[in-house]
């Protein structure tokens, strides 16, 4: 599928937007509008879709200050976002206010007009980069989780406006309209949180793979079933984990049996064994902290019942759990007869990650003695850093790699990785470093 309608901008577009559209110009790359097509097709948006919008321009133009004025009402309430509209004195900037309304008001109108060509899709890079600390402003940071609320609330105030507008004058239409703009904002969703990413390999855009159905399928099936019968073990066999003098009250033990990584506890007086994979990531998760009953992911702080393996937030999910039999002393688990296949590559530790996970001009991040520590490759060089920023404290994992420089996404602050010294403020602490080694195919960090 490759959408690039030509078609001009709605003629109704008014000239102060399309002044506005002039200074959101992006700087032009190369792999936006590919990326864009990808991600079109990956959702099923088609020709036809486009249309659709194009279509219903009209009706988005119509209720345009009605939208943008609900969506302010929003950010206004809530004071994580309605600090970027205030004054120093605390009152509200309507002039910057203004502003915003009238980028915001452009952004969807030209989105509207049904033209997804490339200059459209640098444009979304451009806006994505914008709210980030790699825009033309350095010192304004907007969370992604702003990013995405603000595309989340425009679909529910989009499909609302659709249903409402066409609901008994054309029904077929409004269905066919709302779907095409799901599937967009999905695209558009994509194309604007990925300029948070610290994903730095060169995406692939070659023709798609041919991908075997029934394996996939009969994987699937096995998944399913897995998860829906409370991960009963089926003619499992047992492994020998230890003596129960060498894992006492309150400690564990990590195993590796047939490509399965399992953490086995010995808890408030019982033993329970789950799997060192989190549900989130992939994290090593029976490695991290035990608070009471409560397992917390050393990667991403996901919390688990160690009991019983069910994450905290959604009992419905669980981690694979396995039974432990303690006889004569020893301490036994049940394994599947016919393991899972093993986990892609990942860290068996909280303080190591896996070598082909960490490419040149990549980053990552570990723990070491409890504390977030960045890890760069530089041309084929590992580096460590402490993670936070010196300045304010900002996710440096999370910022911009170029060659041996590390840009924090919350202020701009940089340093030189090699030996956390400041390139440019506002911070002006050294980072720590931390030394590298590499074992095999895993990269391990210490203090």
């Amino acid at each position: 599928m490759n959408v690039t309608l030509h078609a001009p901008l709605h003629e109704t577009i008014p000239s102060i937007h399309k002044a506005a559209r002039s200074a959101f110009q992006p700087q032009p790359t190369t792999s936006a509008g590919r990326y864009f097509r990808a991600m079109a097709e990956f959702v099923g948006f088609t020709e036809a879709d486009a249309a659709a919008i194009k279509q219903s321009a009209p009706i988005i133009e119509q209720h345009m200050s009605e939208i943008v004025g609900s969506f302010y009402t929003h950010l206004l309430r809530y004071p994580p976002t309605r600090k970027f509209f205030l004054k120093p004195d605390g009152s509200i900037d309507q002039e910057y206010l203004e502003l915003r309304m009238r980028h915001l008001t452009n952004f969807w109108l030209r989105t509207a007009t049904g033209v997804y060509d490339d200059e459209y899709a640098q444009y979304l890079e451009y806006v994505g980069r914008a709210h980030t600390a790699r825009g033309a402003n350095p010192g304004i940071y907007i969370a992604a989780r702003y990013v995405i609320g603000q595309v989340g609330f425009m679909q529910h105030a989009i499909s609302t406006l659709l249903m409402r507008e066409l609901r008994e004058t054309d029904p077929a239409r409004m269905e066919s309209t709302v779907e095409a703009w799901d599937k967009l904002l999905m695209v558009l969703l994509e194309m604007l949180t990925s300029a948070y990413t610290t994903e730095q390999e060169t995406v692939s855009f070659n023709v798609l793979p041919t991908v075997d159905k029934g394996a996939v399928n009969r994987l699937a099936m096995t998944a399913t079933a897995r998860e829906q019968n409370g991960h009963t073990i089926h003619n499992g066999k047992q492994i020998h984990v230890a003596h129960v003098d060498e894992i006492p009250d309150g400690c564990r033990k990590i195993v590796e049996v047939e490509g399965l990584s399992i953490g086995v506890f010995h808890h408030n007086g019982a033993w329970y064994a789950l799997r060192n994979y989190c549900l989130h990531r992939g994290g090593p998760v029976a490695t991290g902290a035990l608070e009471g009953d409560t397992l917390v992911c050393p990667w991403h702080q996901f919390r688990y019942n160690v009991t019983d393996g069910r994450l905290l937030v959604d009992p419905n999910v669980k981690l694979d759990t396995y039974p432990v039999t303690v006889a004569n002393g020893e301490v036994y688990i049940t394994v599947p007869a016919q393991p899972v296949e093993a986990a892609p590559a990942r860290p068996v530790a909280a303080n190591e990650l896996a070598l082909s996970d960490l490419k040149p001009g990549q980053m990552g991040r570990v723990q070491v003695d409890g504390r977030a520590v960045a890890v760069y490759n530089v041309d084929g060089r590992f580096y460590a850093t402490q993670d936070q920023c010196t300045h304010m404290g900002g996710p440096l994992s999370e910022g911009e790699l170029e060659q041996d420089a590390v840009t924090c996404p919350w202020h701009g602050a940089c340093f030189n990785v090699r030996n956390g010294h400041v390139n440019t403020g506002p911070a002006t602490e050294p980072l720590t470093t931390y030394q590298v080694t590499v074992m095999d195919d895993r990269i391990r960090v210490t203090g």
